[in-house]
């Protein structure tokens, strides 16, 4: 029997440094021998890419699923892929890309595992496409007691709905049976717009919603005054024409945590204007999926740019009705602190069908702050705003929301939610730092 040891883990933010309770089982047989054991709770994990303590266990032991990542099966008509949640995003780009296959969503990074993306409900530049989940058919999840339960919108269903976005709390997904997207090309068309206010992009956005996939804005977060929201809007199609080619490529390392003080409102300021003015409009631009979908993939560990501190990621959905009044009012707050970063971006959003999924038919902001104290008490005054327009925090990002407004966020579902893993008998069997922190367990 496979026993845990204690190590050091953190979420990409660099939250949490302690060492935990942590199993790595290379067969689901050390799963389930795990679980017949019964001590203490559980939860999985897959290589840490959430930002915050979504995937961390203090009170039990953290299951790495990394090693379960076999590619179980593959049909070439349909493009249904069953394989192992410890497969990640990067396994699957580089084993079918070149056969013509694609996600139909993903996140801006190819080291998540397929569970994570499941747990997370993950979204991305496909605006169109919706959420990771919308092209799951089905997944086999292991609960407390050791028993397999597969589960789709036929089977299971509530458990189903449950487990999406369910953020690892209902049980250890075992394996999936994904959709991927036929493609033709490894290559995308982009279109650049450098856009003066965020009035102009919120109309950018909407004109695009007819003719484009993906949509996705970097804004200046320290640019005041009538100049408020400028920044840059990339929209784009696959290319039809091309060829189909993996590019591995190098990443530049980032060696050791840089100096705190380096992420400054001078330096980020010098940046955001340099950047903004840099780019130029294009109608057309080829772009490799790999540096479209994934630029920061390019530098290995480059979350240690924040320091030894880290960073916090602020995102939010704010439904469509209010998206442009609401942004405008978060933005004119944040700009004023010069606490952010050089990451802001806005995108739209469609509703996913998980129950505690991140995504409504709205609008998603996401702010970089490096890590301080006058960061939390900003995002405590922002949640209220937030809440009272029916918006949420995604929690995949989260390291700070409150159960107060946890709960009135999620409260749509939140109840349904809970009374599923009643049913299943998960509850006070799966837990994380983050749910501790809502007083659920």
């Amino acid at each position: 029997m496979k026993t845990f040891r204690k190590e050091r883990i953190n979420g990409w933010g660099y939250y949490s440094r302690n060492l935990e309770k942590v199993f790595r089982p290379e067969r689901i047989k050390d799963l389930t021998e795990l679980f017949c054991r019964g001590n203490g709770t559980f939860l999985a994990r897959g290589p840490g890419t959430s930002y915050g303590d979504a995937s961390i266990n203090s009170d039990g032991i953290n299951i790495d699923i990394t090693r379960l990542n076999k590619m179980l099966q593959f049909d070439s008509e349909s493009g249904v892929l069953h394989c192992q949640s410890g497969v990640t995003l990067h396994d699957i780009v580089k084993t079918f890309h070149q056969k013509g296959w694609f996600l139909n969503v993903t996140p801006g990074t190819q080291l998540s595992s397929v569970g994570g993306c499941v747990a997370c409900d993950s979204n991305g530049k496909n605006w169109k496409g919706g959420s990771f989940c919308s092209y799951v058919n089905g997944l086999n999840i292991m609960l407390h007691d050791g028993n397999i339960v597969y589960c789709d919108n036929q089977h299971n269903p509530d458990l189903f709905y449950a487990t999406c976005g369910g953020m690892g709390m209902t049980g250890v997904i075992i394996d999936v049976y994904i959709s991927l997207k036929k493609v033709s090309s490894s290559y995308i068309d982009v279109e650049t717009i450098r856009f003066g206010t965020l009035r102009e992009l919120f109309d950018i956005q909407l004109e695009s919603m007819e003719s484009h996939e993906y949509i996705f804005s970097w804004i200046d977060s320290h640019k005041e005054g009538e100049s408020m929201g400028r920044g840059v809007l990339q929209r784009a199609n696959h290319c039809n024409d091309g060829e189909l080619v993996y590019r591995e490529g190098k990443k530049i390392p980032v060696w050791f945590n840089l100096p705190g003080i380096m992420v400054n409102k001078y330096l980020v300021k010098g940046f955001n204007s340099i950047y903004y003015h840099k780019a130029k409009n294009s109608n057309r631009q080829r772009s490799h999926i790999k540096g479209f979908f994934y630029p920061l993939d390019n530098f290995s560990n480059w979350n240690r740019i924040y320091g030894r501190k880290g960073f916090i990621q602020y995102q939010v959905a704010i439904p469509t009705n209010d998206a442009y009044a609401v942004i405008s009012e978060l933005l004119e707050i944040i700009t004023k602190t010069k606490l952010a970063s050089v990451i802001t971006c806005i995108k739209p959003l469609i509703k996913s069908m998980g129950l505690m999924s991140f995504p409504i038919d709205g609008f998603a902001l996401a702010v970089d702050f490096a890590h301080n104290q006058k960061v939390f008490h900003l995002l405590d005054s922002l949640d209220e705003i937030v809440v009272s327009c029916g918006g949420r925090v995604y929690l995949a990002k989260d390291i700070r929301l409150n159960s107060e407004n946890f709960r009135r966020m999620y409260s749509e579902s939140l109840e349904q939610w809970e009374s599923i893993r009643e049913k299943y008998n998960v509850r006070d069997k799966f837990s994380s730092l983050m749910f501790n922190r809502f007083n659920i367990n």
